[in-house]
């Protein structure tokens, strides 16, 4: 485990995050650019990476939390840790430990649990996120969300910020991108199938994102890709500096998860002046439509039906098929683009919800 930040020995303010995951993820991009604005914001804050494979920790995972908890007398734990240690949570409230969890996705959301395990998370996040101090949601439908689920009282949502970015060219013909691991949840077989029943129309789409665990499903995904004549192609994770050309060549955002709690990709496509088309029922609505200074703004995309390749190709040939949907689409994408939030709005946000 690593500090990045802060003084030697026990610290007022950290922020303990997963030390063992990889690939570029919303979470990460989340928890790394709130820790530099709350530092340069002056914030004096140890960052802690630790180690372990959570949300499922061995024994050992266990005893590094431990020994991390007990330098600190304020912390905020990231939920994938904190939700699955309710135990550790309460011993270090016991030591007089102030304990916040940031919840980025509710640990039976995510895809590929049979039902044992899901109950098995739910039941430790319920504990945990009870024993907290204060907990800390990604968005209101998140918050909204965990008080359903769990009975809390009392979530505090601060929604991500967004970086400005150069407005997107777009492509001849349209170009899609989506942008997210391959995984169950994020849905890309759902989009290539969607894919398949619009390849009348004159399109091509990139997915981007590194591959999930479930190896059957990745294979899935890539041989409806390759069905689909060379229009479809798996580019697997991007750094920033390698997705610059393809956000500039996109022209729609297309999100098919079955749960987002946010969905920062959507407004990363917006900071592009890219529309998106995103699922129902999720967080990711309120990333497109916005709240507060985007009140009022014409929505720049639509919303679809989640996990159903029916409602996809529907969405997507009325969107191919209509010139003047498309470009009243990007004029809205537009204008949200300038009245994004940006990180240091999340960081004074986060100050308030957590006390610092």
């Amino acid at each position: 485990m690593t500090s990045t930040s802060g003084a030697e020995g026990r610290s007022s303010r950290a922020l303990l995050l997963p030390g063992d995951l990889t690939g570029p993820s919303g979470g990460n991009r989340y928890n790394a650019r709130l820790a530099e604005e709350l530092t340069a914001g002056g914030v004096a804050l140890t960052v802690e990476q630790v180690p372990g494979s959570w949300p499922r920790p061995t024994d050992d995972d266990r005893r590094a939390l431990e020994q991390v908890l007990a330098r600190h007398t304020d912390v905020v734990v990231d939920g994938i840790i904190g939700s699955a240690a309710p135990a550790e949570l309460a011993r270090a409230r016991h030591r007089g430990t102030r304990v916040g969890v940031l919840v980025h996705l509710p640990l039976p959301a995510e895809g590929g649990l049979d039902a044992p395990e899901r109950d098995l998370l739910a039941a430790a996040e319920q504990e945990a996120l009870q024993e907290a101090d204060t907990v800390v949601a990604t968005s209101r439908w998140a918050r909204d969300d965990l008080a359903r689920r769990y009975g809390l009282g009392e979530v505090r949502p601060v929604p991500p910020g967004t970086d400005p970015a150069p407005p997107a060219t777009g492509s001849t013909p349209p170009h899609l991108l989506f942008l997210g691991a391959i995984t169950p949840r994020k849905g890309p077989l759902a989009l290539v199938e969607a894919l398949t029943s619009v390849r009348d129309r004159s399109w091509t789409a990139s997915l981007v994102g590194p591959a999930g665990p479930d190896q059957e499903y990745v294979d899935a995904v890539r041989a409806r890709a390759e069905g689909l004549d060379g229009r479809a192609s798996l580019l697997g994770p991007r750094s920033d500096d390698e997705l610059a050309p393809v956000w500039r060549a996109t022209d729609l955002l297309v999100l098919p998860s079955t749960a987002e709690t946010y969905g920062m990709v959507v407004t990363e496509a917006l900071a592009h002046g890219i529309p998106a088309l995103v699922p129902a029922g999720t967080g990711a609505v309120e990333a497109l439509r916005g709240s507060g200074e985007r009140d009022g703004v014409p929505p720049p995309g639509d919303v679809v039906e989640a996990g159903s390749p029916t409602a996809w190709a529907a969405a997507l040939a009325r969107w191919l098929d209509d010139g003047g949907l498309r470009s009243g689409w990007r004029a809205a994408a537009a204008e949200h683009r300038d009245r994004l939030r940006g990180w240091a709005t999340t960081a004074t946000d986060f100050r308030q919800a957590v006390g610092w």
